[in-house]
């Protein structure tokens, strides 16, 4: 609690403006409330019960307290119209709400456990389990403040279909996400739960696979009502949350089981409610006819869940790969290289760095200048340089694997780039193809026809040709084919 308090307090000073700064000072004062009660009661009933309760009874009274209060936002480089959407009249009152209801699912399930009959020991049990399942919520609520800007500037732009696909997109990715929990809980969680508490609070398989996918829709959850906060829609996302603790409150009572698990499938059947309420509340809010086409929506939903879940999943992967880039070659761990994106825009292209740091880039500019001599004739070289002997040795493992290219779905969150289409160009080999080319009619990919028909070991013309027939040929089918055909790529070709 006390952590969380500081948390809270920093949360209005990352995000950085006056809306969101009363929003973190609001949860500081609520943070301390609910630690003073904690304590009290602590002290004056000392046992789990009593901890318990104090957890769930300080969001009850923070809800009560009502600490609302209507701040005006000031943000020049936005018009007037904008400004005015941003307005914080009643704003508070759902973010209470919200956090009650939301603490008070993910608090009080060691004291359901007791009130249902459980022994000490499973009320130990529960405790120890839903300590362990906070543990990253906590982490994922204290990185709010810097997702609510961003989407507060969309809101603020009118990119009403943008927001929706990221709603769909953190709901596809927690689907996607929990069954990679539910596995883990079930195969590591009571060994995890074992060696953080000892072997007395070690629960079963089931209810350890049961709280890591709740934990997963209730992270999903938290990350898709800031949508509903951006939008000013907060009366929606304490409904959401208030919806999901009567599921709870429900799966409890109907499930027939003994108390532990009775309680964790209550706390998973909560989450799922909150998350589908709010993804409802952030899709179906103010609903507008648009005139983009269902294949782009579709697939920049799925650009934003693909990417989410392959960040997640790979963490440990390019943490290790990080640390090896770091010991085997002095510089920095990742690189940005401009690329020329949609419509000739650059961005900045994130990558593990493979390279010696401060390589000499004229190897690329001749091997761009014999790829340009040579374009139409047969037997062009490939786009790829062999041999290149400013790749270092673990660089072409990284490269080997396509490692080095996973922060390239940071760039995919952001939206500069997208899962399929053409790769991305650095300036002076899009030079070469002309920016008339339909290739940048369409937004760069991580993946595309011309990487799945021969990776990096084409020549420059068949490429142009795959990418040109990509994008007159775009579909959900052959971006579907293309993702797969990938996957089988990066394992039966050398890449470069």
């Amino acid at each position: 609690m006390a952590t969380h308090f500081l948390f809270a307090a920093a949360r209005g000073h990352l995000a950085g403006w006056r809306r969101f700064k009363a929003y973190g000072n609001s949860s500081a004062s609520a943070s301390l409330l609910r630690l003073l009660i904690a304590v009290v009661i602590t002290v004056i009933h000392p046992s789990a019960s009593g901890l318990a309760l104090g957890l769930i009874f300080g969001p009850l009274l923070v809800l009560w307290w009502r600490p609302f209060r209507a701040v005006p936002v000031e943000r020049d480089e936005l018009d007037e119209t904008a400004r005015t959407s941003l307005g914080d009249r009643g704003l508070l009152w759902g973010l209470v709400l919200a956090a009650a209801a939301s603490q008070a699912l993910l608090l009080s399930g060691p004291l359901i456990v007791g009130i249902l009959g459980g022994s000490a020991t499973e009320i130990s049990v529960a405790f120890a389990a839903f300590t362990l399942g906070r543990a990253p919520l906590v982490f994922g609520y204290n990185l709010l403040a810097r997702v609510l800007p961003p989407f507060t500037e969309m809101a603020a732009r009118g990119e009403r279909e943008e927001l929706r696909a990221w709603a769909r997109g953190m709901a596809w990715a927690g689907c996607g996400l929990g069954v990679v929990a539910f596995a883990l809980g079930w195969f590591a969680g009571p060994w995890v739960t074992e060696l953080a508490f000892g072997a007395g609070f070690a629960g079963t398989r089931l209810d350890a696979a049961i709280i890591s996918v709740g934990v997963v829709f209730a992270g999903s959850g938290l990350f898709v009502g800031q949508i509903l906060v951006a939008r000013g829609k907060t009366g929606l996302l304490g409904l959401a949350w208030l919806g999901g603790l009567l599921s709870a409150i429900t799966a409890i009572v109907v499930v027939p089981a003994d108390p532990t698990t009775r309680v964790t499938v209550g706390f998973a059947a909560g989450a799922v409610t909150a998350l589908v309420a709010l993804v409802a509340g952030s899709v179906g809010a103010g609903a507008q006819q648009t005139q983009t086409s269902a294949y782009l929506l579709t697939k920049r939903t799925f650009d934003i869940a693909i990417s989410l879940c392959v960040l997640v999943l790979t963490l440990p992967i390019t943490l290790v790969a990080g640390i090896a880039v770091r010991l085997t070659s002095p510089g920095p761990v990742f690189f940005k290289q401009t690329r020329v994106g949609r419509e000739g825009r650059p961005f900045g292209l994130v990558k593990i760095r493979t390279m010696e740091a401060g390589a000499d880039e004229t190897v690329f500019a001749e091997h761009l200048a014999r790829l340009e001599a040579a374009r139409h004739d047969p037997a062009a070289p490939a786009i790829r340089i062999e041999q290149d002997e400013r790749v270092t040795r673990v660089g072409r493992f990284l490269r080997r694997w396509s490692i080095d290219e996973v922060p390239n779905f940071w760039n995919v969150l952001r939206g500069s780039m997208s899962l399929v289409g053409p790769r991305p160009l650095v300036p002076a080999e899009a030079g070469l193809i002309g920016l008339h080319n339909p290739r940048f009619r369409v937004k760069p990919g991580i993946t595309g026809l011309a990487q799945v028909e021969g990776r990096d070991s084409i020549t420059l013309a068949e490429r142009t040709h795959w990418d040109e027939r990509y994008v007159e040929e775009r579909s959900a089918r052959l971006d579907t084919r293309i993702l797969l055909r990938t996957i089988k790529a990066i394992f039966t070709e050398p890449g470069a």
